[in-house]
């Protein structure tokens, strides 16, 4: 009897133990969390976004060098947009901290990605998604003299602001404020992390621009794609751009609101 009882318990712990492994494994190897989750191309992660399918909380970790904080315009504008277009019923959580700044004129692409491998705290975890926006003290170093970038989405998660460029360009004599020029540039590049414009989001009516790739057709709508360039100065007094009908419906189709 004993010999049976100690048997059956060998049997019970080792699939428990391998029942313990497997949990592990399936964690390890869940594609939507982690830091291999936002190690993908824009558009990648918009149905995730969008939906409470797969998670039902999204925070997003504002990460800036001193000097070039953003303003609380848009952060509280940053939430409002999310709110709106996303389905999260345990909420969006909006966090920001200051780094230093390196004192840098220009950024290349390869240089953003090592700043946020190097300072992104908060990766998809749980139920729980996360989206990365690093704000830097000085240029894209892609810009000439003639048209320059104030943003970018550069990963599936993840997108970059040019504070410095942007403060240079708000303010003054026909330009809009600084709160509403970082909350264009940076609504307008979340908007691309949906999947706008057919980048992860298919389009319900095809309206992407024939000469400028994932953006909208319609000269008046957020994703058009002057709003991430200096063209924007062409398009907006003091007020930002809302996303048009097409873009709205995009984003339904794909799980948000």
């Amino acid at each position: 009897m004993n010999r049976i009882v100690y048997l059956f318990y060998i049997i019970g712990f080792s699939l428990l133990f391998y029942s313990c492994l497997d949990d592990r494994d399936k964690i390890a190897h869940d594609p939507f969390i982690g830091k291999q989750a936002a190690r993908r191309s824009v558009g990648q992660s918009a149905s995730q976004i969008l939906s409470d399918e797969r998670f039902t909380r999204l925070e997003v970790e504002i990460v800036y060098m001193e000097g070039v904080r953003p303003t609380n315009e848009m952060i509280n504008n940053i939430r409002g947009f999310l709110e709106e277009l996303i389905r999260k019923p345990e909420g969006v959580i909006i966090q920001d901290r200051a780094i230093p700044g390196r004192g840098q004129s220009n950024y290349t692409v390869q240089e953003i990605r090592e700043m946020e491998e190097e300072h992104r705290g908060k990766y998809n975890d749980g139920n729980t998604i996360t989206l990365f926006v690093l704000v830097l003290d000085g240029h894209f170093n892609n810009d000439d003299e003639e048209s320059f970038a104030l943003g970018a989405a550069y990963q599936n998660t993840s997108i970059v602001l040019f504070g410095k460029r942007i403060e240079e360009n708000s303010g003054g004599f026909r330009r809009p404020s600084r709160g509403v020029l970082e909350s264009t540039v940076a609504l307008h590049e979340l908007g691309h992390l949906m999947g706008l414009v057919n980048v992860g989001s298919d389009m319900v009516v095809d309206h992407e621009d024939e000469e400028y790739d994932s953006h909208c057709d319609n000269s008046e709508c957020l994703m058009y794609w002057a709003v991430e360039t200096s063209g924007l100065f062409n398009l907006t007094g003091n007020n930002i751009p809302a996303l048009d009908q097409n873009c709205r419906n995009d984003l339904t189709a794909n799980g948000g609101r």
